[in-house]
């Protein structure tokens, strides 16, 4: 089995941690690591990532999001090509949102959908955006605590990015109890699409280290 030593998986807590097989994750050199939920936490974890493997190109976020339009369901696997940090706002001296655009279209699961992503520091148990400006412009809105932060340390420090999250609840007053039922019943799917996503960014990785063959 080839090893993708340059890719890392970045798990925001010990469900999702819990949930993968890292094992079969070592085999193809790949590390995981358990960063704690939240922006901070989780560029610490990035950064941390880097230490442990200079080579390192590529981190992987996995986990659980809310979702927060109709559209999205528990067990819809989401792939955000855009992220905004939700709840930073320092104007008049930053401009509000703050927003990054992932590059290239292309989505590592065989079930991912592209969904705006939202991230902020607390766990949403209500839904401040349903009917608001937001929903009429994106189909699809899924919520978390650390897509943005990933996001930026990867722009900043020119790592390669991917976010995949399995939408655990729809944000509302029963959204914790729903967060560790999915924890609980979607973890198998969790480990499948995470060594799905990690077995893809290797083959591309060799794709382009290979040799072109002369005619």
């Amino acid at each position: 089995m080839e090893r993708s030593t340059a890719v890392a998986v970045l798990c925001p807590s010990r469900y999702e941690y819990a949930a993968l097989d890292r094992a079969r994750l070592a085999e193809r050199g790949v590390t995981v690591l358990l960063s704690g939920m939240g922006k901070v936490r989780a560029a610490i974890g990035c950064h941390r990532l880097t230490a442990l493997r200079p080579g390192l190109k590529h981190i992987v976020l996995v986990g659980f999001a809310g979702g927060l339009t109709a559209s999205l369901g528990v067990g819809d696997v989401v792939e955000p090509l855009e992220v905004i940090e939700q709840d930073y706002c320092a104007e008049p001296f930053e401009e509000f949102p703050n927003s990054i655009r992932r590059k290239g279209g292309r989505l590592l699961g065989s079930v991912s959908v592209d969904a705006l992503m939202l991230t902020q520091d607390r766990f949403l148990t209500e839904n401040p955006h349903r009917g608001g400006p937001l929903e009429r412009r994106h189909p699809r809105i899924s919520c978390d605590m650390e897509s943005y932060a990933v996001a930026a340390f990867c722009r900043e420090t020119g790592l390669g990015c991917s976010i995949i999250k399995i939408v655990s609840d729809s944000a509302d007053a029963n959204a914790d109890h729903d967060f560790l039922k999915a924890c609980r019943e979607l973890s198998p799917k969790l480990n499948r699409i995470v060594q799905e996503a990690v077995e893809k960014l290797g083959a591309r990785r060799s794709a382009v280290r290979a040799p072109k063959k002369r005619a």
